[in-house]
């Protein structure tokens, strides 16, 4: 077998190995749906392609936005046409954009240097805690990165082959064509991702001929014309997604606690979130030797040119330009999701770049110089994702931690089990606003299969009440289920309950019967009486 055959073979078995991995962890390490963004990404998906301002809900008006990101809604549309409204259909598409980034990195990682290097910044970059909670939650900034980094796989591809090789036209055509549906495709699902696309024409620079680069920007225009024309017939607005995600950042009540700040306070957000991390030393090492290694290595100039470009916009956006009216949420560790494979990789580059520079200097050892490098690439990743896997079996005091399938976190999926034996005899369940999402999901089994085929109720507080509509409450032989009544894990479920129960902390009437409970009483089930 030719040489190059042999380590492109080595290279697929390498990557495969690793997408086997990571579901495997994403299996273990599972989170429960959650009722809040999470949810209303995949309620919004159910009722695709129908506008969800058709519903006089006040509640679902604010959210209008994330229906718009059609790049995440369109794919979990999909799953859902496969499994129904169901746990499997929630998992797949952030699964899979989890897969994609691990074996993204580990390409890029490839390209740059070598496979070792690839595998540790792919461990790394999955592993670390800000990406990790990301892995099985149906969110947009996880696809949105996993996307454009393929695309910066596909642009880096196309450049060394050019400087090495003759590449066929019809081969770069496909290539160009694909790097652009990737491009389109990471902006339909989170906007701001095109902060980082200026580094595809860095890349492009004195390697492609300026009019190959209308390969890339054919289908940026169909999928940017489609989307003004799908948003112009169902809001009336072509740039309804701009609008809607530019006035979200600064409309809640929630962010109140950055805004008005100095414009220093924004240019260090990213310090805050990354040191917040139970690694966040690491990360925030890693972000200074990428950003500064680019002066020594050209290798790391395409990552620092990564975090740079989207770390500017990001904090400009984020408060910087106008401090009262930011129109990014910055103090939320997602949000700073696209900068992470850029700086995790770059902190495995340099490990491997210093210590083999080292070690070529000493001539008993210069033969292992390769090895000694690749050796420190993976201590590099190893470390800091052991010390947040620590921290993530043992901390049951986080809420996120808590949740992990792996840390006892399956008590949805107990109330499920329940129902399909026991349920037989529930005939109505009520559930608060919140809570009522999550037993949608569960009176279907994983794949789909429905498991209990009673009605769903909704008890709304007297605020949430949906105009035109009367208020409901459960009567006597309907059943209710409280989520996280007495946990930390859902703040909203629990606060809903105290008011709908009238008491703090929310305690269900004497005379109510608990039906199901777990062991934790995180979920219970009570029948009225």
């Amino acid at each position: 077998m030719p040489v190059r055959a042999h380590e492109r073979l080595h290279t697929l078995v390498v990557g495969g190995l690793l997408a086997i991995a990571t579901v495997l962890v994403e299996i273990v390490y599972r989170l429960p749906p959650y009722p809040s963004d999470q949810l209303y990404y995949f309620d919004f998906a159910e009722s695709f392609p129908a506008s969800p301002l058709a519903d006089n809900s006040l509640f679902l008006q604010r959210f209008v936005h994330q229906f718009l990101r059609y790049g995440l809604v369109f794919p979990m549309r999909l799953a859902q046409e496969v499994f129904g409204y169901s746990q499997g259909a929630y998992l797949l598409v952030p699964v899979a954009a989890g897969v994609a980034l691990a074996v993204g990195v580990y390409l890029l990682g490839v390209l740059l240097v070598n496979r070792t290097v690839g595998v540790a910044g792919a461990v790394l970059t999955v592993g670390n805690s800000i990406v990790f909670p990301e892995l099985t939650q149906p969110l947009p900034d996880l696809l949105a990165t996993s996307l454009f980094c393929w695309a910066v796989v596909v642009a880096v591809a196309i450049r060394q082959r050019r400087r090495v090789v003759t590449v066929t036209r019809r081969r770069e055509t496909v290539a160009l064509l694909v790097l652009g549906v990737l491009l389109g495709w990471s902006y339909l699902t989170r906007e701001y991702i095109v902060f980082c696309w200026p580094l595809i024409p860095l890349l492009f620079l004195r390697r492609v001929p300026l009019r190959r680069w209308l390969w890339v920007a054919l289908p940026l225009v169909v999928i940017g014309g489609g989307e003004a024309i799908v948003n112009a017939v169902l809001f009336g607005d072509p740039l309804a997604r701009l609008h809607a995600s530019a006035a979200h950042g600064s409309v809640a009540p929630a962010v109140t606690d950055f805004l008005g700040h100095s414009r220093r306070w924004y240019l260090t957000r990213v310090l805050a979130v990354l040191g917040a991390a139970p690694e966040g030393q690491w990360l925030k090492g890693a972000l200074v030797v990428t950003v500064l290694g680019a002066v020594f290595s050209r290798k790391l100039v395409v990552l620092a040119a990564w975090a740079v470009l989207f770390y500017v916009p990001l904090v400009a956006f984020g408060g910087v330009i106008d401090p009262d009216h930011p129109m990014v949420r910055i103090l939320k560790e997602r949000y700073w999701l696209p900068l992470m494979p850029a700086i995790m990789l770059g902190a495995v580059v340099a490990g491997w770049l210093v210590v083999h520079a080292v070690v070529r200097r000493a001539p008993p050892v210069r033969a292992y110089a390769g090895v000694a490098a690749g050796v420190a690439a993976l201590a590099v990743a190893v470390v800091p994702v052991s010390i947040a896997q620590h921290v993530r079996m043992t901390d049951r005091d986080d809420p996120l931690n808590a949740t992990y399938a792996v840390n006892g976190g399956t008590q949805l999926e107990q109330f499920r089990s329940w129902l399909a034996a026991d349920g037989g005899d529930v005939d109505t369940i009520w559930a608060d606003q919140r809570s009522v999402r999550l037993v949608r999901v569960f009176v279907n089994g994983t794949f789909g299969e429905p498991v209990w085929r009673g009605r769903i109720a909704t008890w709304y507080t007297p605020e949430q009440v949906p105009a035109g509509t009367a208020a409901e409450a459960p009567q006597a032989g309907d059943h209710v289920m409280f989520y996280s009544l007495r946990s930390t894990i859902c703040g909203y479920c629990r606060g809903n309950a105290e008011v709908l129960l009238d008491s703090r902390p929310a305690r269900p009437p004497a005379t109510w019967r608990l039906v199901f409970t777990t062991d934790d009483d995180v979920v219970q089930v009570y029948e009225i009486r």
